[in-house]
């Protein structure tokens, strides 16, 4: 009879967990939270191979999201693709358009999209390419975590990654933020990842090329080339001999990073693509808009409209054009604490915490309401979970930081270095998706403590 009802009461169980689940799966909070405790729960032991495992199981994901989610090809994705289109036919229309006219940077996408386009004329393959990059990105993610938080930890932290709606949709998209995600952080795990450590004094420009090339398809270099100094700053404040190596190292990453650019700058005027080659010939724009108190720092058509009027006939600035850029920045920044205030928190709000999924879900909010609401609602509650996690590992005793190492600290200078360059310029809530991968690398090292602190009770 004990063994009847062990086993009566051990299928009782099984039904109530299932009905747990069920329930708490019909709100995207609650699933967010049942899935990580599912997954803490039957995680015991890491799992062999996971490298190989992680970048198969997330390019397949992606590659069934890419075959169900079919998100219109508008706005700048529509121009970029009409630019690469027309690099491959001769056609340099794009050139008589300000967008193209003004800000020649954007043409380190357009040859990206060209030359893939070359292999197949479909926005498919973009998209395919996305997909493994993203895959890929997430797999230097994890080499990094488990140098610092061990295995498990990083396996599970990488689960949340692999879950969140937001970064495994986004290549449904012509975004260039996934080939420059990938190609910054690969410049990082060269530099800093010991998987690298046999490279010796070769990983500063193997760094430096790789992160101009995520530079080139999107602008954000910055913000890794200021966590790197950040880095090594606590490097040399805690061991003074590793100054020389560092300097010397550095200055040659920054060489090689600006040579790159200069290089392909180069590449693009003697091809004929743009004459401007990677030039930003309106680099304030993005003041402007992220001044915009109505927007909450997003793209605002009346400023732009308002700039625009002011060209001249081949579409560039003009005196006119830009005093009307300085006007509208100081009448905005003179509009005292309490407004610049109110727009900073607008801002961060817009940024952090609203919708990351419109671009790839709300052509679906017509007919399938409920599982776009959930999406987000998982989006969301899976962020701010390894947002509560990477805090939770940050503080706490500062004995253990001394051995995980300065690298450790690189996800949280990314993430600080992004939040501050976006409290000046144009933000919009897929703009934190660079950030929000190093979010949930970082949230290994909290899953790594809370796993410390339940074997010490």
């Amino acid at each position: 009879m004990e063994r009847i009802f062990c086993g009566v009461r051990g299928l009782f169980c099984v039904c109530l967990a299932v009905a747990a689940v069920l329930v708490l799966g019909q709100c995207g909070w609650a699933a967010a939270l049942t899935l990580a405790a599912c997954a803490w729960a039957l995680w015991k032991k890491p799992l062999l191979h996971f490298t190989a495992w992680l970048f198969a199981g997330g390019l397949l994901l992606r590659v069934v999201i890419l075959l169900l989610l079919h998100p219109p090809i508008i706005s700048d994705f529509e121009l970029l693709l009409w630019a690469a289109r027309g690099v491959l036919s001769g056609d340099h229309s794009y050139l008589n358009t300000e967008y193209f006219a003004l800000w020649g940077y954007q043409f380190g996408i357009v040859s990206w999209e060209a030359f893939w386009l070359m292999l197949w004329d479909n926005p498919v393959i973009l998209k395919l390419v996305n997909a493994g990059l993203g895959a890929a990105t997430a797999c230097l993610l994890y080499r990094f975590a488990r140098e610092w938080a061990g295995e498990r930890p990083a396996q599970l932290a990488s689960f949340l990654l692999a879950a969140s709606p937001f970064c495994s949709t986004l290549h449904t998209l012509l975004s260039n933020q996934i080939p420059s995600a990938f190609f910054l952080t690969l410049g990082l795990w060269v530099l800093a990842c010991g998987d690298c450590k046999r490279l010796g004094f070769w990983r500063f420009p193997l760094a430096g090329l790789a992160l101009q090339a995520g530079n080139i398809l999107r602008s954000e270099g910055i913000i890794f080339l200021v966590a790197i100094f950040a880095w090594a700053v606590f490097r040399v404040l805690h061991e003074k001999a590793e100054f020389r190596r560092l300097a010397a190292g550095l200055a040659v990453l920054l060489v090689v990073y600006c040579g790159v650019h200069a290089c392909t700058d180069a590449a693009i005027r003697a091809a004929d693509i743009n004459p401007y080659g990677l030039e930003n010939r309106n680099p304030m724009w993005k003041v402007v808009t992220g001044l915009n108190f109505d927007s909450k720092g997003g793209y605002s058509s009346q400023d732009w409209y308002a700039v625009i009027a002011h060209l001249d006939e081949n579409h560039q600035m003009t005196e006119t054009s830009h005093a009307e850029q300085r006007w509208l920045i100081r009448s905005r920044l003179s509009s005292g604490p309490a407004a610049l205030l109110a727009h900073l928190h607008n801002k961060i709000e817009f940024l952090w915490i609203d919708d990351a999924l419109h671009w790839m879900f709300d052509h679906l909010e017509e007919y399938h309401p409920l599982l776009v609401s959930w999406a987000r609602e998982l989006e969301r509650g899976l962020f701010f979970l390894a947002f509560g996690l990477a805090g939770y590992g940050f503080f706490g005793n500062w004995k253990r930081w001394e051995k995980l190492g300065f690298s450790a600290y690189l996800p949280y200078f990314i993430f600080f270095a992004a939040f501050c360059a976006f409290v000046l310029i144009e933000v919009q809530p897929r703009y934190a998706f660079l950030p929000q991968l190093y979010i949930y690398t970082a949230a290994a090292l909290g899953l790594e403590r809370l796993e410390g602190k339940l074997k010490d009770a």
